[in-house]
This record gives C-alpha cells, sequence and structure tokens, in this order.
C-alpha cells in the first residue's frame, strides 16, 4: 500500500516499484503536492508492461534422477554401471520413484531397507541395494539438488554382510577332478575349454578374462610366459591396479594350440596381436549373462552340480594353497598388492610369482579317462557295489543341491539343448549331439536314484 508521512517540514511518499521494493521519495511541501506526485507515481508503474515472475521450478521426482546419474557414471568409466540401474529400476524405484527428492526423509530409507530384508532378498543383496542409494544421494547433495543424504543408517539398521543360506559357500568350489573333467570333455566347446583352462589355471574373474588379447602376454619370460592383466571386460580391473600373473604350464600348452589351430576354427582366420583371446562367436567381448548360461549347460551336459563361474577362482586359490603355493604370493597373484604400505613398496621376483602358479597340479584328460570320470558321476558316492547297504557320502548334499537348482528353473534338464550350440562352429556335429545325450541319460539316471 502507498502512503504520504510527514518528517520535519517535508512530505514523503512510499510505494513499491515493478519489482515489488519498497520505495520512499520526498513528495513536497505540501501534502497536496505530496498526493499529486504519489498519483502520477502510482499511474506510471500502473503503464509499465507487466512481467511475469519466474516461478519455481518444480521438484522432480527421484525417479527422474536416475537415468542422468547413471549417464554421468557411464560417462566416467565407472565400474558396475549396469549394475546400479538395475539395482534401482528393480528395488527402489517402485518404492521411492513418485516420491519429490526433496521428500525422502531417514525414515523412508529405513521402511525400504527393512521391506527387503522381511523379502527373499540375500542380506548381501540389501546392503548392495543401499550402497547404490547411498551413491547416488551423496551425488545429489554433491549436485546441490538436496541438502543432506537420507542414507545414515546405522549397521544395526542393515543386514550383516553374510550369505542368505550359510552353508552354500562351503559347497561354491569344485574338485580337481570335476576341474580337470571342464578342461578336457570334448562334449564342452574347444573356446569354452580354453576359457575354463584361464580361470581354473589363473584364478581371473569373468571380466579379465572376457577382456584378455593376445598382446597381454608375453611368452619370453621365463621360466614362465606372463599375463598382463590391465582390464575388466574394456575398463579397469576391480582394484583398479593391473597386475601380472604367471602362465601356467598347461595352460600355456592350451593357447599354444588355440593360437595355431582352434582360433581359426572359431574365427575363420589367425588371431592378431589386438585379438581378445577368447572371444565370442562372432568376434566380440563375451558377455557375463550368456557365459553364465553356456557354463550352467556345460556343467549339465557333464552331469556337474550348479555353480558359478566365479567359484572358478575360489577353486583356483584353494588348489593352489593345497599344492603348496604361499598364501602372501597367491595374493599378489591374484588380488594384486593391498593398501599397506609394506605391500606397495615389494615386489616379488618373477621366478617367486611363477613357482606359486605352477605347482597346481591339474591336467587334460584322454578320452577314455574321461569317459570314465563322467560313469563315475553317473554313480551316487557310496553307493553298493555288491548289493551291502551304502556307507555315509556326499551324496544327499550333492542330491539337494541339484533339486534345488531344479526348482529355479530347471537348468539341468533344459540348459543342455538352449546353450550347448550343437552343429556351430566349435560346438561340434553329429558326434557332440551323442555324446551329449549319453551324458544326459547318464545324469538322468543318476537324479532318478
Amino acid at each position: 500500500m502507498s502512503s504520504i508521512y510527514k518528517r520535519g517540514e517535508r512530505y514523503y511518499i512510499r510505494f513499491r516499484d515493478a519489482d515489488g521494493r519498497w520505495i520512499s521519495k520526498v513528495g513536497g511541501s505540501t501534502k497536496e503536492e505530496a498526493k499529486k506526485i504519489l498519483r502520477d507515481v502510482e499511474k506510471g508503474l500502473k503503464d509499465l508492461p507487466r512481467v511475469a515472475k519466474p516461478s519455481a521450478p518444480p521438484v522432480p521426482k527421484f525417479s527422474t534422477f536416475v537415468a542422468p546419474w547413471i549417464k554421468r557414471r557411464r560417462a566416467l568409466g565407472l565400474r558396475n554401471v549396469d549394475d546400479n540401474l538395475s539395482t534401482l529400476n528393480r528395488h527402489v524405484v517402485p518404492v521411492l520413484g513418485d516420491m519429490l527428492v526433496t521428500e525422502i526423509r531417514v525414515r523412508h530409507v529405513r521402511d525400504l531397507m527393512d521391506g527387503l530384508r522381511a523379502s527373499e532378498l540375500a542380506p548381501r543383496t540389501v546392503r548392495h541395494v543401499y550402497g547404490t542409494l547411498h551413491k547416488m544421494f551423496a551425488d545429489l547433495v554433491v549436485d546441490e539438488v538436496i541438502p543432506h543424504t537420507p542414507c545414515v543408517l546405522t549397521k544395526d539398521q542393515l543386514p550383516k554382510l553374510r550369505d542368505k543360506h550359510p552353508e552354500w559357500r562351503s559347497t561354491a568350489i569344485f574338485t580337481r577332478e570335476e576341474a580337470e573333467l571342464l578342461l578336457s570333455a570334448d562334449a564342452v566347446p574347444e573356446d569354452r575349454r580354453v576359457l575354463n583352462a584361464l580361470f581354473f589355471l589363473t584364478g581371473v574373474r569373468f571380466g579379465e578374462a572376457a577382456g584378455l588379447r593376445w598382446r597381454d602376454l608375453d611368452e619370453r619370460l621365463e621360466p614362465l610366459p606372463r599375463f598382463t592383466v590391465a582390464r575388466s571386460y574394456e575398463h579397469g580391473t576391480k582394484t583398479e591396479t593391473p597386475r601380472t600373473v604367471p602362465v601356467h604350464p598347461l595352460l600355456h600348452e592350451v593357447l599354444r594350440e588355440w593360437r595355431s589351430e582352434g582360433f581359426a576354427r572359431l574365427m575363420g582366420r589367425n588371431p592378431e596381436a589386438s585379438d581378445l583371446v577368447v572371444p565370442s562367436r562372432e568376434g566380440e567381448m563375451r558377455s557375463r549373462h550368456q557365459a553364465r548360461n553356456t557354463f550352467l549347460g556345460d556343467l549339465g551336459r557333464l552331469g556337474l552340480r550348479h555353480r558359478r563361474v566365479h567359484d572358478t577362482r575360489r577353486t583356483f586359490i584353494t588348489l593352489a594353497r593345497v599344492d603348496g603355493a604361499r598364501r602372501d604370493v597367491l595374493e599378489q597373484i591374484t588380488h594384486g598388492a593391498r593398501g599397506n604400505i609394506v605391500d606397495a613398496y615389494t615386489t616379488l621376483p618373477w621366478p617367486t610369482l611363477c613357482e606359486a602358479v605352477a605347482v597346481v597340479r591339474l591336467r587334460r584328460l584322454s578320452p577314455d579317462e574321461v569317459r570314465a570320470r563322467i560313469e563315475a558321476l553317473a554313480t551316487p558316492a557310496g553307493e553298493a557295489q555288491n548289493g551291502e547297504a551304502p556307507g555315509k557320502s556326499e551324496a544327499p548334499l550333492v542330491t539337494n543341491l541339484v533339486t534345488a537348482s531344479e526348482r529355479r528353473g530347471s537348468f539341468v534338464q533344459k540348459s543342455w539343448e538352449r546353450h550347448a550350440n550343437l552343429g556351430g562352429r566349435g560346438g561340434g556335429g553329429a558326434g557332440s549331439r551323442t555324446r551329449v545325450r549319453k551324458c544326459s541319460t547318464m545324469t538322468s539316471t543318476r537324479h532318478s536314484r
């Protein structure tokens, strides 16, 4: 509201300008003069064009920030971006997606975690969801979208970092006999046997094996050649630190055969230095999900129970230690130098690293040995050979694990035909089909028992 007031011998006018600010100015020596000046000012303000005040931008919902956040992380070359996107879309967006990002409070995050804990998710998965959400909100604080993060839960409000089934991890390993079968059986296509040799004889992670190129192999070193593991797929390794891995004598033999003949059978040409060591059958980098499915198919055809590709890494470390490798040397090979300053200043001699790998006692089996081993797997351990009652054995444990796998999707019965790649390059022809049918029959007999 405009006004006129007197101060001393003068009258003053007070009014709001076009921007809404209060203005005071001299109006004259009489009240009438002040009124006239005020009317002129108000008329001038009334004739000014009205400029709409900019409205505050609407506060976006949480779901609108997911795609830009993922895009930024992908541009930075960070790891597990696809996993982050899947985690948010599957577990967080259905609950918090429609909320305004500025209205999400600590209690909302707590309720989300409580709901996930009450579901069938493994504790590790729940912790992974919280970790991903924590990173996203921390970035939103940096971008000044929100003043503080709601991810401030205490350790008591999150599940302990443990497996959903505590007894599972002790079984997530291959025996020496199973590893040799996966290295030798013709029922496993040649390219995947080479990949298995990389897993069981170097302990590399799948992404590291998928990203290996022929230029990473140095065969000039003694006593063993060397792989430089510097990438996981096309990005840095998990620890962001390249490491050198000795090439086991058996692996070197497999690689020589693969480079001289097998690679050309798969790709139709000889390999070049820039080529992937074990590319997909389309010449591209292998996909983790596709490799998982084909690996399960190979296990099914050989009558082996369900395990993960990553369990080959656990197997290599276990076999190396059982066969005499030093723990500290093995750690340098499989994980690289730790954060300890002493580890950072320690450079072990190459022969010392080679010794830790060369002690692993794995070999390739002859066709007769492969058949005998498959037949042995078809007969449960401890079954009576002369009509006597079977003794105590691990047969019930193996049967239970296979049954659980069948309930999760019947992979043992279905994966053989779906993932065998029969008739394709490196997959074998009619002979492979005969072997697969034979293995399938023996495995079915085993399950029925």
